[in-house]
């Protein structure tokens, strides 16, 4: 029995004499790519300059005294202190002392025009530690040796000068003169003030405002009343030529009944009213041509003559004294007006001055405590001189 089929495919694993076999058949290609990659690899180096890198190390006694002569030491966090500590040292301050003063570290007869630049310093924290380091980079070896030196060395004397306390005299003195001076810019302030505002005491004088405006108030409603009688008066003394001889009779009537019998307005008014009543008497006994009729009635004519005088008069005089009360009422007005604004004005300056005030007791007070404190440290001193 025959059986037929396709054959199966063989496949050919590579071995190590194979990868052998391609290198040595290409090891002239291989050899000459790496030999060109290396050479070039030489020949920039060889034309890059030398630089060179100086670097130092300090320790760092973190905290700060909370007070001149006090044994107590306030500190931030290791990570906040340090990492202030670092930007310090890098910072525009540190570096342009360093530039000043890095002479002195340069061998004697070494010149150089290079200048400490911001940008090749470095720093750091070793570890966890207070020990931090300085690096500076440049291509002239001994400026980069007294770059770091003079860096550090401007970094002391940043705490030596800045942070470090000055004397007990010298800052004593500083802190009273500083004191004494806002002391007297305070008291002259208050006296400038107190001058242009016109103040002795303000509460004496605040009161005694709020009684003036009361006191005007009163008169003005006084003399506002006043003025509105007045001018009731005058408009009816003014309204009276216009009446008719029986409405000017019923207006003497009114007047009568007002309260002005006593004056001669009164006494024409009741005069007024008898020779009325006769009148009326006599025009139901006799005709109008009778002599005693005609001789009442002219007696009313005179009688209105007169009263028409008088109130004229009196219309003059009342309107005089409606002028006077209508100028006392704008006066009072123009009094209460300059007092309220015034008064207005009193709760921002008493503020102000109460604001000045408290400003001066504390400079004062400031100024009696340093006293204290400079003759306490007097004392420490002298216990202990160390």
């Amino acid at each position: 029995m025959t059986t037929n089929g396709a054959a199966a495919p063989v496949r050919k694993e590579s071995t190590v004499k194979d990868f052998l076999e391609v290198v040595f058949r290409r090891k002239w290609t291989i050899v000459g790519i790496v030999s060109i990659a290396t050479a070039i690899v030489v020949f920039l180096n060889l034309r890059e300059p030398a630089v060179y890198e100086s670097n130092g190390k300090m320790l760092v006694k973190r905290g700060e005294a909370t007070g001149l002569y006090g044994q107590n030491v306030r500190t931030l966090t290791w990570e906040e202190e340090i990492s202030s500590q670092i930007e310090m040292i890098k910072s525009e301050l540190v570096i342009r002392r360093a530039r000043e003063i890095v002479g002195q570290f340069l061998p004697e007869g070494y010149e150089t025009e290079e200048r400490i630049g911001a940008g090749k310093v470095g720093s750091g924290v070793v570890t966890t530690s207070n020990v931090l380091w300085v690096t500076y980079v440049s291509a002239d070896p001994v400026f980069c040796r007294a770059a770091v030196d003079a860096i550090i060395k401007a970094y002391r004397e940043y705490y030596q000068q800045v942070r470090t306390p000055p004397e007990m005299e010298d800052f004593f003195s500083e802190e009273m003169a500083r004191t004494s001076e806002a002391v007297a810019f305070w008291r002259e302030r208050k006296a400038q003030l107190e001058t242009e505002w016109g103040i002795i005491d303000i509460q004496i004088q605040q009161q005694l405002i709020l009684n003036r405006i009361d006191r005007y108030t009163n008169d003005l409603q006084d003399v506002t009343a006043k003025a509105a009688e007045a001018e009731e008066i005058v408009d009816k003394l003014a309204a009276f030529r216009a009446l008719s001889i029986d409405e000017q009779a019923a207006f003497a009537e009114g007047f009568l009944r007002s309260g002005a019998g006593e004056t001669s307005i009164g006494r024409y008014s009741r005069q007024l009213i008898d020779l009325r009543m006769r009148e009326s008497e006599y025009a139901v006994d006799f005709t109008d041509e009778h002599r005693d009729l005609k001789k009442i009635r002219q007696q009313i004519e005179d009688l209105y003559a007169y009263l028409e005088g008088e109130i004229a008069a009196l219309l003059t005089v009342k309107r005089a004294e409606l002028e006077i009360l209508q100028a006392r009422q704008r006066e009072l007005r123009g009094l209460l007006a300059d007092l309220e604004r015034e008064r207005d004005l009193f709760p921002a300056r008493s503020m102000e001055l109460e604001r000045i005030n408290n400003a001066l007791v504390r400079e004062e007070d400031r100024y009696t405590e340093i006293l204290d404190q400079h003759m306490q440290a007097k004392v420490s001193v002298a216990s202990n001189p160390e």
